[in-house]
C-alpha cells in the first residue's frame, strides 16, 4: 500500500461500472469527514456554452440545454469521479475527452484543435524541481503535454516557498510528488511518473526510455554530473534538451533530435568527464559552472551572489519572479519545438531588465584629473637650477645606463614605474612621473617614495659594482618637490664629500634575480639564522627595524586585517577602477604591449579564485558588493594565504614620518628583499594597510565612506595589538615569504628610451 506521503495518483472513477462504484461507495465510507465537490452541472453548461460560441447562450438557454440532456440520467453516473488521497477530497467531473475539451477551450486558436491532439501525445521528463516546479505547472496548465516524469531527490524546504508556488503543509515532501500533485489538481487526466530519488545512474534509461522514449528532456537540476550524464545518454536517443536557469533569462536549447552529433552545451561541456564531476570540492566546480553558465554575461546581482556563495549566503538564489518567467519560456519553447514552428539550437536570452528600463539612462563621462606625462621637455626645464653643482666625475653614457636600468629593476606598486631620469653635467636626476602613480594606492605618494627609495638603493648597489662613490640628495626642493633626489658619483680619492655607505655589496648580484612571487608558497618555518640575516638587511638604515611574525596566531589576524583591506581597496570606487583599469594587465598580450603592470598570469590564484577575481572585475558587481557588505571571501582567500607562508615580515622607520623617511624606507625594502632573493625565498608584498591606514590617521578619511572608515578603525587596532607597532613611526612594507611551489614570472619593464633623458 502506498503511503499518503508519497502517493501523487489520484483515483479516477467511473461508478457505471460495478467494481468501481464499490470503491467508490468503500472511499465515502471510510472516510465520512471526506469534502465532496460536486460541480458536475456547472462544467457541463460551460462546455455546451463553449460548443456553441455563436450563439452567446443566455443563462436561462444553458439550464434549457442542460435540462433536456439530463432527462432520464443518473447524474452522480455522468462522467468521473476523482478521489484525491492527500486532499480527502471526491471531485465530479467530466469525462476525459470533454474535460480535455473544455479545459483547454481558451487555447484556441493561439494553439488550434489539431495542434492541442498533438500536444496531449508528447512524452517530458524534468530533472529538479525548483525551476522544474514552474515548469511543469506551466505545462500541465496548458496542457503541451500528456506525459510527465518529475526527477527530484530533495524534499521542500521553507526557504523554496520564495520561488516554488506551494503551501506551508507541503514542508518535508518531496518536490517532485508536490510537483505532481498540484498538477493532478490541476488535470488528473495528465499521467505523471516520479522518480523521487531523482536521476540516477539507476535509473536514468528507465526515465528517459520506460514506457517509451520522452519526445523532450527538460534539465532544471543542480548537479553537474547529472546535467552532462543526462545529455550525454539523451544525445545517444536523440532527445531534445532544454534548460533554463533564472538569470536574464538564460535559455539553452540542444535539438539533439535534429543534430544527433551536437556537441554537449554548445561545445562548452563536451570535453567534462562526468565521473570525475562528482569528486570535485564545490571550489574546484566553480570554474566549470562559470565556463557552462557564462556567467560574466549574467545580471549584476546573480554574479555578486556567485561570490556571496558559502559567505552571506548558503545556495545560489532565485526569485519568483524570475522562476515564473523560465517556466513560461520553457514551455512556450516546448511547444513550438513540438509543432514544428522552432528548429534551432543555441543559447538565447529573455532578459527582462534589458527589455524594460529606463530609455534615457545612460552612463556619465567620468572625468579624470590625472596630469599629464611628464616629458622630456619639461623634465629638462625641471632640473635647471641643479645641474651646475660642483665636485665628483661623469660616468659613461654606457654606465649611467647600467646603474638606471638597475634602478629600474627595483619594485613599484602595480608596477607603474612612476620615474623619469635625467643625466646632465655628471649629475642623475630621479624625478617622479605623477600621471603613472596617480592613483587610490598612492596616498600623498607614500607607496611612489617607497619605490624611490628601492629603485635608490639598486642604483647604489650597482655604482659601487662599476667603482662609484655616490652622494644621495633627497628631495633638495622639499618634499613638495617632483625632484625626488639627485645622485652625484666620485672616485675613492675623491675626500670632502658624504658618501652613501654599501654594508652588502654582494647583493648587487640578485638585482635581476628579484621579483614577486604570488603562487602559493609552503608552511615551512625560517630558522632564526635566516631570519636574523633578514634582520640585519634592513637595520643598515638609520631608525630602520624590522619585525617577523611565524606563530599561526599572529599570522591568522594579520592575514585577516591584510585580506579586510584588500577588501576595503577592491571595492572601493576609485580603487576597484584603479585595480582593473590601471594596475591589471588582462592578458599576457596587453602586458607585452605595455611593458608595465601586473600581468594577470602572475597572480597565482587557484581557478576558483580566478574566476570570482573575473566576476568582480565589473564595476558594477563590486559596487553591489560594497552596498551589501559583501565579498568576505577576499577576506578569507588571503588568510589562506598568508597561513600557508612562513611568516609575515613588517619594515618600519622610527622617528616620525614624512616623504624622506619612506624614501629611506624603500631603501631598506629593497635591501631586505635581495637579501630574501640571495636565500632563495620568494616574497609576496601584502601592502594595502599601510596605504589605507595613513588616509585615517593623516586625511581624516579622505576617499572613504563612512562604513570603510569603520572598518579601517578596526583593522588599525588590531594591527596594533598583534604588532605592538605605534603611530610615531613610517610603517613602510609588509610582505609573506617563504618558498613557492612555482616559478614566477618576472614583471615587464619599461625600456630606458622611454624612462632615461640625456641633458646638455
Amino acid at each position: 500500500m502506498v503511503k499518503i506521503e508519497s502517493t501523487y495518483i489520484p483515483i479516477i472513477l467511473n461508478i457505471t461500472r460495478d467494481i468501481e462504484k464499490r470503491e467508490f461507495t468503500k472511499l465515502m465510507e471510510d472516510f465520512p469527514q471526506a469534502s465532496v465537490s460536486d460541480y458536475f452541472k456547472h462544467q457541463k453548461k460551460e462546455l455546451f456554452k463553449t460548443q456553441n460560441p455563436q450563439k452567446n447562450l443566455s443563462e436561462g438557454a444553458l439550464e434549457e440545454l442542460y435540462r433536456e440532456w439530463s432527462q432520464n440520467l443518473n447524474m452522480d453516473e455522468e462522467g468521473v469521479w476523482v478521489w484525491y488521497p492527500w486532499l480527502q477530497k471526491m471531485v465530479h467531473l467530466l469525462k476525459k475527452e470533454e474535460f480535455i475539451a473544455l479545459r483547454t477551450s481558451r487555447n484556441q486558436h493561439k494553439i488550434t484543435p489539431a495542434e492541442q491532439n498533438q500536444l496531449i501525445q508528447k512524452r517530458i521528463g524534468i530533472i529538479g524541481l525548483s525551476v522544474g516546479h514552474a515548469v511543469a505547472l506551466t505545462l500541465a496548465t496548458e496542457r503541451g503535454v500528456g506525459h510527465l516524469k518529475l526527477a527530484d531527490f530533495d524534499t521542500i524546504d521553507l526557504s523554496n516557498l520564495n520561488r516554488i508556488k506551494t503551501g506551508v503543509f507541503n514542508i518535508g515532501v518531496n518536490k517532485a510528488v508536490v510537483t505532481a500533485r498540484e498538477i493532478a489538481e490541476i488535470d488528473p487526466f495528465i499521467t505523471i511518473e516520479c522518480f523521487t530519488k531523482g536521476l540516477t545512474d539507476e535509473n536514468i534509461q528507465d526515465f528517459l526510455t520506460g514506457g517509451g522514449k520522452l519526445d523532450l528532456l527538460i534539465d532544471e537540476c543542480d548537479g553537474l554530473d547529472i546535467k552532462i550524464k543526462a545529455r550525454h545518454a539523451a544525445r545517444v536517443l536523440q532527445i531534445p534538451v532544454i534548460m533554463e536557469t533564472s538569470d536574464r533569462g538564460m535559455l539553452d536549447v540542444e535539438r539533439f533530435d535534429l543534430e544527433p552529433d551536437r556537441p554537449i552545451l554548445h561545445g562548452l561541456g563536451e570535453q567534462i568527464n562526468p565521473e570525475k564531476l562528482g569528486q570535485l570540492t564545490m571550489e574546484q566546480k566553480i570554474p566549470i559552472v562559470l565556463k557552462l553558465t557564462d556567467a560574466f554575461k549574467g545580471s549584476v546581482r546573480g554574479r555578486a551572489s556567485l561570490l556571496e556563495i558559502g559567505q552571506s549566503i548558503g545556495t545560489w538564489p532565485q526569485l519568483a519572479s524570475a522562476v515564473a518567467l523560465g517556466g513560461a519560456v520553457v514551455a512556450d519553447t516546448s511547444r513550438r519545438l513540438f509543432l514544428g514552428q522552432f528548429t534551432d539550437s543555441g543559447r538565447f536570452y529573455v532578459d527582462m531588465e534589458s527589455l524594460v528600463c529606463d530609455k534615457q539612462k545612460q552612463a556619465s563621462e567620468e572625468i579624470s584629473n590625472i596630469p599629464p606625462p611628464l616629458m622630456e621637455e619639461e623634465a629638462l626645464a625641471m632640473i635647471k637650477n641643479h645641474s651646475n653643482l660642483e665636485g665628483g666625475v661623469k660616468p659613461s653614457s654606457e654606465a649611467i645606463e647600467e646603474m638606471v636600468n638597475a634602478a629600474c629593476q627595483g619594485p613599484s606598486t602595480g608596477n607603474d614605474q612612476p620615474w623619469k631620469w635625467v643625466y646632465q653635467n655628471g649629475l642623475l636626476f630621479l624625478l617622479h612621473d605623477v600621471a603613472r602613480s596617480d592613483s587610490f594606492g598612492d596616498y600623498r605618494y607614500i607607496a611612489s617614495d617607497i619605490t624611490f627609495g628601492g629603485a635608490a638603493e639598486n642604483l647604489l648597489l650597482k655604482a659601487h659594482a662599476l667603482g662609484f662613490k655616490v652622494s644621495i640628495e633627497s628631495f633638495p626642493e622639499g618634499e613638495n618637490s617632483r625632484i625626488i633626489a639627485i645622485f652625484r658619483f666620485f672616485k675613492e680619492t675623491d675626500k670632502g664629500f658624504v658618501f652613501e655607505t654599501v654594508s652588502q655589496p654582494e647583493l648587487v648580484s640578485q638585482i635581476n634575480s628579484r621579483c614577486t612571487n604570488r603562487n602559493p608558497m609552503k608552511n615551512e618555518r625560517l630558522s632564526s639564522e635566516v631570519i636574523e640575516q633578514l634582520n640585519n638587511s634592513v637595520v643598515n638604515f638609520l631608525g630602520a627595524k624590522h619585525y617577523f611574525f611565524d606563530d599561526e596566531k599572529s599570522k591568522y589576524g594579520l592575514g585577516a586585517i591584510i585580506g579586510g583591506c584588500d577588501r576595503i581597496r577592491l571595492l572601493n570606487k576609485d580603487g576597484h577602477k584603479d585595480f582593473v583599469k590601471r594596475e591589471m594587465r588582462w592578458t599576457p598580450e596587453h602586458a607585452e604591449q605595455t611593458k608595465d603592470g601586473i600581468d594577470i598570469r602572475t597572480l597565482g590564484l587557484a581557478p576558483a579564485e580566478m574566476a570570482a577575481l573575473m566576476l568582480i572585475k565589473d564595476s558594477s558587481v563590486a559596487k553591489l558588493l560594497h552596498k551589501i557588505d559583501g565579498g568576505q571571501g577576499l577576506i578569507e582567500v588571503t588568510i589562506k594565504s598568508v597561513m600557508d607562508s612562513a611568516g609575515i615580515g613588517i619594515i618600519i622607520l622610527e622617528g616620525g614620518r614624512g616623504r624622506k623617511k619612506f624614501f629611506d624606507g624603500g631603501r631598506a625594502m629593497e635591501s631586505l628583499w635581495l637579501k630574501a632573493t640571495e636565500l632563495n625565498l620568494d616574497m609576496h608584498p601584502l601592502i594595502s594597510p599601510f596605504y589605507l591606514f595613513p588616509r585615517l590617521s593623516e586625511g581624516n578619511g579622505e576617499g572613504l565612506d563612512a562604513m570603510e572608515k569603520e572598518k579601517i578603525v578596526t583593522l588599525r587596532k588590531n594591527f596594533q595589538e598583534i604588532t605592538k607597532i605605534q603611530d610615531n613611526c613610517a610603517e613602510v612594507f609588509m610582505y609573506k615569504i617563504g618558498k613557492s611551489t612555482q616559478v614566477p614570472i618576472k614583471a615587464l619593464r619599461l625600456p630606458l628610451t622611454e624612462t632615461l633623458f640625456w641633458g646638455a
